[in-house]
């Protein structure tokens, strides 16, 4: 008897549009995002990594239409951030708080991790392509406790970045961390 082809993941009986399902089979809501104040400092919310340019109404792209992430299925960060109250009546009675800060970090497909070599010579460790990928950025802020959350504005500077991932515009970042639990 002949048996059917199983479904894909997502249950439909039709795999989902190319750029939901790429082609070594992870699914986009599946894959990690990084970028932004909740995990990397100085780049855009999910800015590191992978882009792919949005379909217009005519199904073509042009040099004005945005990129959106898809993101990858390693991912990595690390920070280090020094706090202190701000001096001043006004500022303590807001819990206002100096900051400066370090992080790096990086994103990857596990293909990208597993490289191919160039021609007579070994494939790159998975430990080397994943350094050679790290992102990193440092700066200064304050951060104010809100109902809603800490909210942050700093002053940033990206350190390293790869091409294609989309940093803050004049090192400017504002971003809400939602409240500790």
């Amino acid at each position: 008897p002949r048996r059917a082809a199983p479904l894909p993941a997502t249950g439909d009986s039709v795999p989902p549009p190319a750029p939901l399902m790429p082609p070594h089979g992870v699914f986009l809501p599946d894959r990690l995002f990084l970028g932004g104040p909740n995990s990397l400092w100085g780049f855009r919310t999910h800015g590191v990594g992978p882009r792919e340019q949005r379909h217009t109404s005519t199904g073509l792209p042009h040099a004005k239409t945005p990129c959106d992430s898809l993101g990858g299925e390693v991912l990595a960060t690390s920070s280090l951030s020094l706090s202190a109250p701000m001096p001043g009546r006004q500022f303590e009675k807001l819990g206002a708080r100096a900051h400066a800060f370090a992080s790096a970090g990086a994103l990857h497909s596990l293909g990208g991790l597993t490289g191919t070599a160039a021609e007579g010579l070994p494939p790159p460790s998975p430990g080397a392509a994943f350094v050679a990928g790290l992102r990193s950025c440092i700066g200064v802020g304050l951060a104010f406790p809100t109902p809603l959350g800490r909210l942050e504005v700093n002053l940033t500077q990206v350190l390293r970045r790869m091409p294609g991932d989309s940093v803050v515009r004049n090192g400017l970042q504002v971003g809400i961390s939602p409240p500790a639990a």
